[in-house]
């Protein structure tokens, strides 16, 4: 990739800022909500919106994915939950046979199998947005936004994150190395030979990025003195915030006021002694404002149905089964979670108004 067709992709990209909001705003949506409508819908925004911006259409591995964790679950909770009205099939108790067999018997119900459908909607669901934020965003835009007296909290954990696409290039590499040689193919037998070159030359690529990002004063200085107390104490207020929420879900708006005074404390405290330059910061424009409004507009809304009647966002189908109900609001505030797959791309001569300066800082 040459530098002009770098800098056109940096210019035509969201800014990454604008993809934490998103995401924070889809996944605290899909957290909120358990109607199966409302989350295949947002589940569906997230692969438009990871369709448009990546230009990949969604593979067969998702597919699997998603199919295999809304079975799973599905037939866990059909299994192992035979609360509800409704019997689809009721096996006879062994009452002669041992403990571990004897559990097959009872009925089996359509309400535990809906609710073990929901439940695997959701979490398909909250991993498709999370995909939506890996596959846009880079290890060096997180750590650029990570403040400096977390550094060695951000250099830790982009090495952990990057172990494993460390191993899955190593992998390629090895197999590329024995089909030179004229050997194609794995075997289970030749695994532990496999393994141990495998995890050696992953763990060398993520020393040599740990070496590089020493060498560029990541993880330089650390909080000291009284900073370390400032610093316990706002991450103790914001732990407190979600035990509040978690023990008192009704009293969810004092415990994101209590997060929002916290993580801006804690912002402001760092933001003061902070004096490092950044560099080529990525630039803000309308399209973020307007994505990143539409996201916190959903989020909030979604938030206040939830406090003030779940009504149609909740799905219990104990102890009668029946099925959800569709109302405007909810879906709309999903649908504004849809922005970025409808936005247009920054044309080429938004970039090359910034490709002169970019070049000179590069």
């Amino acid at each position: 990739m040459t530098q002009t067709t770098a800098i056109a992709s940096r210019a035509n990209r969201l800014n990454p800022s604008t993809w934490l909001v998103w995401t924070v705003c889809a996944a605290s949506a899909a957290l909120v909500m358990r109607n199966p409508w409302y989350l295949l819908a947002l589940g569906a925004v997230a692969l438009l919106v990871g369709w448009r911006w990546t230009g990949e259409a969604p593979g067969r591995g998702t597919v699997y994915l998603v199919l295999s964790i809304v079975v799973s679950s599905t037939l866990i909770n059909l299994l192992f939950s035979r609360a509800g009205q409704t019997v689809l099939l009721e096996w006879p108790i062994l009452s002669g046979f041992p403990r571990a067999i004897r559990w097959i018997g009872g009925p089996y119900t359509l309400e535990a199998m809906l609710f073990g459908l929901s439940a695997g909607v959701q979490v398909a669901t909250l991993l498709l947005v999370m995909g939506v934020f890996t596959r846009l965003l880079t290890a060096a835009d997180l750590l650029r936004r990570t403040p400096r007296g977390l550094y060695p909290i951000g250099v830790a954990s982009t090495l952990a994150l990057s172990f494993a696409p460390h191993a899955r290039r190593a992998f390629f590499d090895l197999r590329e190395a024995r089909e030179i040689r004229g050997q194609s193919g794995f075997h289970w037998r030749e695994a532990p030979r496999l393994l141990t070159p495998l995890v050696v030359v992953a763990l060398e690529r993520a020393v040599a990025q740990a070496e590089a990002l020493a060498a560029r004063g990541w993880a330089s200085e650390a909080p000291i003195g009284n900073h370390r107390w400032e610093g316990a104490l706002a991450w103790m207020a914001i732990g407190a915030s979600v035990l509040l929420c978690a023990a008192s879900p009704e009293r969810v708006l004092l415990a994101l006021a209590l997060l929002i005074v916290a993580a801006t404390v804690h912002w402001l405290a760092l933001r003061r002694r902070d004096s490092s330059t950044r560099y080529r910061s990525e630039p803000w424009r309308t399209r973020d404002t307007f994505v990143a409004l539409l996201a916190m507009t959903s989020a909030i809304g979604l938030t206040v149905l939830a406090t003030k009647d779940l009504g149609s966002l909740a799905y219990y189908p104990y102890p009668l089964a029946y099925l959800p109900a569709i109302e405007p609001a909810p879906m709309l505030a999903v649908i504004c979670l849809g922005a970025p797959a409808v936005i247009p791309s920054a044309g080429l001569g938004a970039g090359s108004a910034e490709a002169p300066s970019a070049a000179l800082r590069s």
